[in-house]
């Protein structure tokens, strides 16, 4: 895996992994990975399946630790800070909608578990799908959906 950076060195850092690496028993999942993302700068992690973009990422948000390296978000090293305190958020890869859910049941799931208002569920729900552009869609099932329609789906109930 590989990062290139054409930025200015002169662009704030936003995020600096230092050295990371990671394994699994036997596995190295990632090896002495290093790369610098500036403010306002788009990134694309790229790699075949098993390269280690997923494990990198998860590190990053905190759902797995790195054996070695650091991990600078903002200037603050948050490389021991657990999951719930860190202020990045994570799309994972099978969105795990309801299937018997409409997308605005979807979206609303957590906020009835977080027993918020009816009225507050409704205002936040109509926000995100106008957020993800998904508006005509609300009473679709995910099955009825693109699989990049699914995934505005899942980043609405994350966003929400």
């Amino acid at each position: 895996m590989a990062a290139t950076n054409n930025t200015s060195a002169q662009a704030e850092v936003l995020l600096s992994i230092k050295g990371v690496s990671k394994s699994f028993d036997s596995t190295l999942a990632v090896d002495d990975v290093s790369l610098d993302i500036h403010k306002g700068e788009i990134f694309a992690l790229l790699g075949g399946s098993g390269s280690g973009k997923s494990t990198l990422l998860r590190m990053l948000a905190g759902f797995e630790t790195p054996d070695s390296g650091r991990i600078v978000l903002d200037g603050q090293d948050i490389t021991a800070l657990p999951p719930y305190l860190r202020p990045t958020n994570m799309m994972f890869q099978s969105y795990a909608l309801f299937p018997h859910m409409t997308v605005e049941q979807n979206i609303a799931m957590g906020l009835k578990q977080d027993k918020l208002p009816k009225n507050e569920i409704t205002d936040r729900v109509a926000a995100m799908l106008k957020l993800v552009k998904m508006e005509p869609y609300a009473r679709r099932k995910p099955q009825q959906l693109s699989g990049g329609q699914q995934q505005r789906v899942a980043l609405a109930r994350s966003l929400a």
